[in-house]
């Protein structure tokens, strides 16, 4: 792939044509877009000559010669197939595995024995295996360090099944919107498969897997599927992974090399810290009427407005609801929440947050109190499971516990995203208004949602077994704060004869005979086929 740039050999010139004279070998596609000629062509090198022909100066004629490098050779020794045997635990019934499942990705080589992949490719796995070129035999694999919210995983290889080392793959931090690139995989049947396309933009996108938005760059007119750790090159260079695909718009995303970057760097490191969070939510501020109750004078015009503050993450700490954020590190945010960008123009100002490392202090400037503060904002982030209701919980079992047939457990996203496609309008209200107000807003009196699911019919839950959805508020008398304090609140009040379960928005209370649990327990498990009928992680 190549593109043929202008050379003027120190004289100016408009270029105001240009004439095609002869094509040497049959090409794919041919662009031709303001002052460069594009064309693709696969796999060989091909030499294009084109006649510049220039007017408004004095005639001046030239000749141009593009060479296209094609890496599949090379690439022979970097690239794996991945396959993933994967599966999961039941949103509603937590005991429950999944069906198995495979996966199939592709990955490249950044170490002699260590393959770089999207977390997507291998979330949920128990067994990983890939294949490198010319070999049959699948060789086992580890996880080293999985980001979900970068969605980049390093794997390790078996060595002994291996063999000779592979070749590391060296990524560019570069970026020319509007170039070619071009894009690798490493098929099932051992054949480097390549695609085409070119560079389009930039953009944070939310991520599949996670709640956070990271930096993508996009590529248009894509000549195939690309989204599954496909080796994208740009101008010979190893530019990042492909991480979606867009069929009906033709689009892909690519996590780019600077994220890349710095995941190998900290997946070095005895503990691995991840990237940092947003710990607040921004507004554009476009109201002239909320300026005004701001207090910010005409002459202010950048700055987005600070809607929520979070209890976990960057900012969580420093930054009050009704901020104004006007700059980070000396860069003005528009009132679009937009800042310069010296490469990729103008992007969210998240960018400068999500791809600094954590414990680094930012300076900001926000406006507070009728007056502009700066504020030194320590990077932060978080593991998933210190939310209040975590996001996700790949490769680990939800924990619940099943008494007298009543399932308890903690309220996540996934319980919630298992009601499918519109859930939001499917849930229980109360339960979404938990999701959309303080999922991210655990506190000393709260760290975990407990609610009762739903009821296993059974004779010790008559009169009970239509409810379902239902916040626990005390178990025993016991304000629950944690799924943990189910396991305290059973041993509480000895002397009484029954278990009482009461729920928030005044629901019915249920009321449970200790004297008859240890045998409806019994039942319940041999008929529902619950081997635990409880986990908690201590």
């Amino acid at each position: 792939m190549g593109i043929i740039q202008d050379q003027y050999n120190g004289r100016s010139a408009l270029l105001a044509e240009v004439s095609i004279l002869s094509i040497m070998y049959q090409t794919n596609i041919f662009r031709i877009n303001q002052q460069m000629a594009v064309f693709y062509t696969q796999p060989y090198v091909m030499a294009l000559t084109i006649l510049l022909i220039v007017s408004g100066s004095s005639g001046l004629s030239q000749s141009a010669t593009v060479v296209q490098t094609d890496q599949t050779e090379v690439l022979k020794k970097s690239l794996v197939y991945i396959e993933a045997s994967v599966y999961s635990y039941s949103a509603f019934y937590p005991w429950r595995h999944t069906d198995l499942s495979k996966r199939v990705g592709y990955g490249c080589a950044v170490g002699a024995y260590q393959v770089l992949t999207t977390a997507y490719n291998v979330a949920d796995a128990s067994f990983i295996t890939v294949r490198r070129f010319g070999r049959n035999e699948l060789i086992p694999a580890s996880l080293k360090v999985i980001d979900y919210e970068s969605n980049l995983c390093l794997l390790e290889l078996d060595q002994a099944r291996t063999g000779t080392p592979l070749l590391p793959i060296i990524f560019h931090d570069q970026y020319e919107k509007g170039d070619p690139v071009e894009f690798y995989r490493l098929s099932r049947d051992s054949r480097v498969e390549s695609g085409r396309g070119y560079m389009d933009r930039v953009e944070l996108y939310r991520s599949s897997l996670s709640y956070t938005s990271f930096i993508n760059f996009i590529i248009g007119n894509v000549s195939q599927r690309a989204g599954l750790a496909h080796l994208f090159f740009q101008a010979g260079k190893a530019v990042g992974l492909g991480c979606w695909y867009d069929k009906s718009i033709k689009e892909a995303g690519l996590i780019p090399a600077e994220a890349i970057n710095q995941f190998l760097t900290n997946a070095q490191n005895v503990e691995y810290q991840g990237f940092p969070a947003m710990g607040f939510v921004t507004e554009p501020l476009l109201d002239p009427a909320l300026r005004d109750w701001l207090k910010m004078p005409e002459t202010i015009r950048d700055g987005v407005y600070v809607s929520d503050v979070y209890t976990l993450g960057t900012g969580c700490e420093e930054l009050k609801k009704n901020d104004a954020l006007l700059t980070i590190d000396g860069h003005s945010v528009d009132a679009h929440g937009r800042y310069h960008h010296k490469r990729y123009e103008d992007i969210s100002y998240k960018h400068l947050i999500t791809t600094g490392t954590v414990g680094q202090t930012l300076d900001f400037e926000i406006w507070r109190d009728g007056k502009k503060q700066h504020l030194s904002v320590k990077l932060r982030n978080f593991p998933v499971e210190n939310m209040l209701i975590p996001y996700y919980e790949y490769n680990k079992q939800g924990e619940y516990i099943v008494v007298g047939g009543f399932i308890l457990q903690k309220l996540t996203r996934k319980f919630l995203g298992a009601f499918g496609k519109g859930w939001p309008g499917r849930v229980d209200p109360h339960l979404y208004h938990y999701y959309r107000e303080s999922a991210f807003k655990p506190d000393e009196k709260r760290r975990d949602i407990v609610i009762l699911s739903r009821v296993l019919p059974a004779e010790i839950n008559l009169g009970y077994q239509n409810l379902k959805q239902l916040v626990v508020e005390k178990y025993n008398g016991k304000t629950i704060t944690s799924i943990q304090d189910i396991l305290d609140a059973q041993k509480l009040n000895p002397e009484s004869k029954f278990d009482i379960i009461q729920f928030e928005n005044d629901n019915p209370t249920v009321v449970l005979p200790r004297d008859m649990l240890p045998m409806a327990n019994a039942q319940i498990s041999q008929l529902y086929g619950i081997e635990a009928l409880m986990h908690i992680e201590k």
